[in-house]
């Protein structure tokens, strides 16, 4: 038996039904004449109707591609738009209002856009124009005054923080890594979670380094009194040790916490 290619059998049915033969026919004859694998009547018959329709070509139809709405020159756009107005949503909001797939917003946002999500940075302040003057004029005079003095000004300056401390801080995973040999087994260690209990820690510094560190006691509230026997008896003296020349001529720099801005704290720079 035969073996025909579909186009081959194409032709084989174009000349069957111009010699005026039926489709079940035409089957028939096929099927006698070629191996297994033979069209079944119905596709028999559908060729069959479109050569009595006037089709003359016994090949495929070349299949138009699939246009790309979800990747269209409107679609761009409106997905810019989206992101423009709304520079937080998701792939998922954007593919969802859009009517597209995650997958192809994805493509128009990295692709086409050129966009990626990148997190905020943060910063201490939104400061208006007029603010980065005054900052800028300020720095220039303080550069000014360290000039005069022989940059003698910022090492006369003495800043202090106050921050809570855990009593207890475990490792990290980066800490804890260690070196080994592909044939030795990998280091373990029971997961230790934070301390609950903290301590409040004062720190006093200057340009050179610092000058005194000290633990608030526990259960202290940090009033204008307690600051100011803080001063008095750990901060001074420890001034007087570690930086003796500046001891003489400094000048205190911290935020304006109630504390610090008591009274008897004024009274105390005074004397």
């Amino acid at each position: 038996m035969a073996t025909f290619t579909f186009e081959e059998r194409r032709v084989i049915f174009r000349f069957l039904h111009l010699r005026g033969m039926k489709p079940i026919e035409i089957h028939q004859q096929l099927s006698e004449t070629c191996n297994d694998g033979v069209m079944d009547v119905k596709n028999v018959r559908s060729w069959v109707q479109q050569f009595k329709e006037g089709r003359t070509s016994c090949e495929n139809k070349p299949k138009e591609p699939r246009p790309r709405t979800s990747q269209s020159e409107d679609m761009i756009t409106r997905v810019e738009q989206m992101v423009m107005e709304d520079h937080r949503l998701t792939v998922k909001q954007i593919a969802a209002n859009a009517g597209i797939s995650i997958g192809s917003a994805d493509i128009i946002l990295h692709d086409d856009l050129k966009m990626r999500k990148v997190s905020v940075r943060w910063v201490p302040r939104m400061l208006t124009n007029e603010n980065k003057a005054s900052c800028v004029a300020m720095c220039q005079a303080i550069l000014s005054r360290d000039k005069g003095m022989n940059s003698a000004f910022f090492s006369s300056v003495v800043t202090m923080d106050e921050s809570w401390m855990l009593m207890f801080n475990p490792e990290t995973k980066r800490q804890l890594a260690q070196w080994k040999h592909t044939d030795s087994p990998p280091p373990k260690k029971f997961r230790v979670t934070a301390s609950a209990e903290k301590i409040m820690v004062a720190m006093f510094w200057n340009s050179e380094g610092i000058i005194l560190t000290h633990c608030v006691p526990k259960n202290t509230t940090v009033t204008g009194e307690t600051y100011e026997d803080e001063l008095r008896t750990k901060f001074l003296p420890a001034l007087r040790e570690k930086r003796p020349k500046e001891a003489a001529a400094v000048l205190f720099h911290h935020d304006n916490a109630a504390p610090h801005w008591a009274a008897r704290v004024h009274q105390c720079f005074q004397h």
